[in-house]
């Protein structure tokens, strides 16, 4: 699990330690950080990934494309290089990269410290996942990196057809969802974690999905289907048990949007790292409040999330599963990343009691509809 960013002049960050938990939710105003912290964990996961071998960092990959090296350091440091570190519970890494070229679209490592220790790198020694080869296979924190998922705000929406991928054994739906019914297709039969099973339901990933798409969408069903001489599955809905299975684009916007979600979360296994961007996107204000509920119970059920969210519904979601017990309150992290102009981004932690009960609600923090609401009265 991962336990702490690390960030060092890289974009709107001076020098960031963040801590992470197993449900963390990055709230605050548009252009605060929130994005950036998440794209730190990306861009390493997409090296990894996209770069087994190597000595740089991917900057423009086919996941996340950031640019060149100026885009991404930090513009108020005179350094030419920037940091990104990472601590799980067995081990902390920090990389370090050198901006050499301005221009490049990825950064070269410069420097490696584990444990706070610098390691030796020889010029022709070879580097695998950005760490020496002796090393890579048993590091915690490649491992987790490597089991990393993303789903950006900007989901794929109602499609005729979705690609049909070769199944990698993860829980990866892709970044903008749109491999969620080809996984499905492929996993639909196996089991999901006990923690997320639905009662009186076949605990299959196809059948949980479902119940859990009814859970937000009363009477909705689901079928996925392949396509004869394409690599690719059709999905079909419906949002009335009485009616057709119907083409995406003629059910309700949300339940596309929701879809590539619940089964990213019921396809993830213990020791994931799940990234949502915005999982209230199309969502009606309950199913924002219980997408907040199931994003808590994926979190207590060994799957680590971290989510960027500007809904105080998906926010009251989770003060009600830590209530309910159904996630201790000591595993949430919540920031809030507000907007000081002339000062270094520098997010504020708020803390959680076992009732659900914040410990301050600072200005800017989901209060918008308090201060509509003063004014209209």
């Amino acid at each position: 699990m991962l336990r702490e960013i690390h960030l060092s002049s890289f974009k709107c960050f001076d020098n960031l330690i963040l801590p992470l938990g197993p449900l963390t939710l990055l709230t605050g105003v548009n252009g605060g950080g929130k994005s950036s912290v998440m794209q730190a964990l990306v861009l390493l996961s997409q090296t990894f990934v996209q770069q087994e071998w190597g000595r740089s960092l991917m900057l423009e990959g086919p996941e996340l494309a950031l640019g060149n090296v100026a885009d991404v350091l930090n513009q108020d440091s005179a350094r030419r290089s920037l940091a990104l570190g990472i601590t799980t519970d067995e081990q902390k890494i920090k990389w370090s990269f050198k901006a050499e070229d301005r221009r490049a679209l990825s950064i070269e490592l410069e420097q490696i410290e584990v444990e706070g220790a610098t390691l030796l790198l020889e010029a022709d020694a070879p580097i695998r996942w950005l760490m020496p080869n002796d090393l890579a296979e048993s590091s915690p924190v490649v491992f987790a990196l490597r089991h990393l998922s993303w789903i950006t705000a900007e989901r794929t929406g109602p499609r005729e057809l979705l690609p049909l991928r070769i199944g990698d054994g993860l829980s990866r739906v892709g970044h903008h969802g749109e491999m969620a019914a080809g996984l499905l297709y492929w996993r639909g039969e196996d089991e999901v974690n006990s923690a997320l099973c639905l009662p009186n339901i076949p605990p299959t990933l196809f059948h949980q999905v479902r119940g859990h798409m009814q859970r937000f969408f009363p009477g909705c069903d689901l079928r996925v289907s392949p396509i004869d001489g394409v690599s690719a599955v059709s999905l079909r809905l419906r949002s009335d048990s009485r009616s057709d299975f119907q083409r995406p684009q003629n059910v309700g916007f949300g339940l596309t949007q929701l879809f590539p979600i619940i089964v990213s979360l019921l396809a993830a296994r213990t020791g994931d790292v799940l990234l949502i961007e915005n999982p209230e996107v199309h969502l009606h204000p309950r199913a924002q409040q219980e997408i907040g509920v199931l994003l808590s119970e994926t979190a207590a059920s060994g799957v680590q999330v971290i989510m960027e969210t500007h809904s105080d519904h998906v926010l009251n979601g989770v003060r009600l599963a830590v209530k309910q017990r159904k996630l201790p309150s000591s595993e949430v992290r919540i920031h809030f990343f507000a907007h000081r102009p002339g000062q270094a981004a520098e997010p504020e932690y708020l803390s959680i009691d076992d009732d659900g009960r914040l410990n301050s609600w600072p200005t800017g923090f989901f209060d918008q509809f308090d201060f509509a609401l003063s004014e209209l009265m």
